[in-house]
């Protein structure tokens, strides 16, 4: 039992991303659908190397996020086929102040800074359209503001109402053109 959890894919965690030319019109039309504000926060994304398995080949992501204060640790895995970004996903809150320890460990073990996200981020609930829908208003450093229409699914059965709630949802705010590529791609792109 405990090995089957252990391979399990979900959560999964599906998102629409969309670059924002206008925000005033999206936070215009959030209100109009009655999204509620759920918090408005500072994150700082610090993405490690694995030293010996290429991520950018299998498609995963290991970092260290602070959130305000909190810090959390997340692994991405392998995007699934589809429109939106579909893959696992698992985080973890850190201890208070275990942030620096956390990074000597990883660095102990061969793993290496690749780069740092930082962003300010502002989190609305899109219930009626699915259960757990939430859309993020992303400024990040050096790369623009982006809109993120997510939601996560714990089994296989509620991927394809999710992704048709997120799609819904991003018509209704006016967000047409799909951004696959990882904050952390465009920035990498950027600085060559």
């Amino acid at each position: 039992m405990a090995s089957s959890l252990i391979q399990s894919k979900y959560p999964m965690e599906i998102e629409g991303k969309y670059r924002v030319e206008d925000s005033t019109e999206l936070l215009a039309q959030l209100e109009s659908l009655g999204a509620k504000e759920l918090e408005s926060e500072s994150q700082e994304d610090h993405y490690l190397r694995h030293p010996a398995r290429d991520f950018r080949i299998t498609d995963e992501a290991l970092r260290m996020r602070r959130v305000n204060e909190q810090w959390h640790i997340t692994y991405k895995g392998p995007r699934q086929e589809g429109l939106f970004k579909t893959r696992p996903e698992i985080e973890l809150p850190l201890a208070n102040r275990s942030e620096v320890g956390w990074l000597k460990i990883w660095e102990n073990l061969g793993f290496e800074p690749v780069a740092i996200v930082r962003k300010t981020r502002r989190v609305f609930s899109l219930e009626d359209f699915h259960p757990g829908l939430k859309v993020t208003l992303d400024n990040v450093c050096e790369l623009g503001i982006f809109a993120e229409v997510e939601c996560v699914v714990d089994s296989p059965e509620e991927l394809a109402m999710a992704e048709q709630a997120i799609a819904s949802a991003a018509n209704a705010l006016r967000l047409h053109h799909v951004e696959k590529r990882s904050y952390l791609s465009m920035l990498l792109e950027q600085q060559k």
